[in-house]
């Protein structure tokens, strides 16, 4: 009896041990990967509307705002890769990137909020301001908070969340080696030679002549996709460089109103917006929300359209700074009209090419790619006096992009003209070098 008695005592110990060393809310047994793929992508654009919100409260620049989009797209997309079985990693496909760190086998994640928790760590090392930081700290402890209501057990919680840091410092080191610092420690060489670009405001600065010599994403070279050369710097009227500034000249002498409206749409001036990269970046999760795309098809979409914006904008300022071509105000104001003024505001880098151009048939091809063809309103500007435009698909919103830098007076048709196929040619390489989904798909 003694020993009947110790037995039981002793399984009812075992037991206790056993229950009470899983339990925590008594986790489920093991089901890694635990897919998601097929949900909806809010979190995604949750992510990356507020990341777009801070560039413009930030007042950041377009070429450093492609960069974050590049950088946040690639981390949200591997934060929640594990639970997106169709999906491959970027690991080793990009420039620099090597494979990140693998998963524990045999063992629960919540990857909800492994990519809050990547997030929350990532996006206030790319921003400098103490505002955007606390943004984004507080939108990921409030997502992992939810995390928490809706079940999930902490033990799960803190391997997900260790990940998601993990994740996070991988990709920093990434970023820590593009260049970033002695890129923006480039100051420019004013010249004397006549075709060169000179500020055209009191004061006015060359904004990141050393961006080109970043290290690109899917691109093998800066230079990759460099177009023609501009023509010679010449002033008689016959000469080809006069042609495009009496171009620009006479768009500006007959605009119409809704030719007007689109110059100011798309100007996207820093500080009032998220800058031309971080508009096509709205679009894009506008689209997505509106579309309810699932979550997979989200995540691959902000991260392929950040990383070919960012090569884009590369190799846009790359050819900016070698032809180093003055703007059409300057021309025009030495040669046809002595007090010509463009309707948008000059910025303050050379002419030749178009980053508009550029930037957007690049992330045109690749949202066409991604989504397909099909009409859209860009909703962007409808908070302020712009309203929204409505377009036929996405190519269309890229021609209207690029042509509203001729009615703003501040591209010369070439810039336009070769920008666009610059941009193309950036997306090239991106989709044709870069493979996202598994074989099988």
């Amino acid at each position: 009896m003694q020993l009947q008695s110790l037995a039981i005592a002793t399984l009812l110990s075992a037991t206790f041990i056993l229950t009470s060393g899983c339990n925590e809310a008594l986790d489920a047994p093991p089901r890694n990967p635990t897919p998601i793929g097929e949900e909806r992508g809010d979190v995604v654009v949750s992510w990356m509307d507020l990341a777009l919100d801070r560039v413009q409260a930030d007042g950041l620049t377009p070429p450093q705002t492609s960069r974050i989009l590049a950088y946040s797209g690639v981390a949200l997309y591997e934060a929640l890769l594990g639970g997106m079985p169709r999906q491959q990693s970027f690991g080793g496909q990009l420039a620099g990137l090597d494979a990140l760190p693998a998963l524990e086998p045999g063992v629960d994640y919540d990857f909800y909020t492994v990519a809050h928790a990547t997030m929350g760590h990532l996006m206030p090392l790319l921003f400098v301001s103490d505002e955007s930081r606390q943004a984004f700290e507080t939108f990921a402890e409030d997502g992992m908070q939810q995390r928490a209501e809706a079940g999930v057990s902490a033990r799960v919680r803190e391997r997900s969340r260790a990940y998601g840091v993990l994740v996070a410092e991988v990709i920093d080191a990434w970023a820590y080696g593009d260049g970033y610092d002695d890129a923006m420690a480039v100051s420019y060489e004013f010249s004397d030679e006549p075709h060169a670009w000179r500020p055209t405001a009191e004061g006015m600065q060359a904004l990141l002549p050393g961006w080109g010599r970043l290290r690109p994403f899917a691109l093998p070279a800066a230079d990759a996709c460099a177009p023609p050369p501009p023509p010679a710097f010449e002033t008689l009227p016959h000469s080809a460089l006069y042609r495009q500034a009496l171009a620009v000249w006479n768009a500006s002498r007959t605009l119409t109103p809704d030719q007007e409206h689109i110059a100011n749409f798309w100007a996207d001036n820093v500080g009032v917006s998220p800058t031309p990269p971080g508009h096509w970046m709205r679009i894009a999760t506008q689209v997505l929300a509106d579309r309810h795309e699932r979550l997979d098809r989200s995540a691959e979409t902000v991260a392929l359209l950040g990383l070919v914006q960012a090569d884009a904008f590369i190799s846009c300022w790359d050819e900016k700074y070698r032809s180093n071509l003055l703007r059409p105000v300057t021309y025009i104001r030495d040669h046809i009209e002595e007090d010509w003024t463009s309707l948008v505001t000059t910025p303050p880098f050379p002419e030749y090419t178009s980053g508009h151009s550029n930037a957007s048939a690049a992330a045109a091809r690749v949202l066409t790619e991604q989504l397909g063809a099909f009409p859209f309103a860009d909703r962007t500007h409808q908070s302020q006096d712009l309203g929204l435009r409505h377009f036929d698909d996405f190519n269309h919103a890229a021609q209207e992009a690029a042509i509203s830098r001729l009615y703003g007076g501040i591209h010369y048709p070439m810039g336009i003209d070769y920008g666009m196929p610059q941009g193309e040619c950036v997306a090239g390489y991106l989709l044709e070098g870069v493979e996202t989904r598994r074989s099988s798909e």
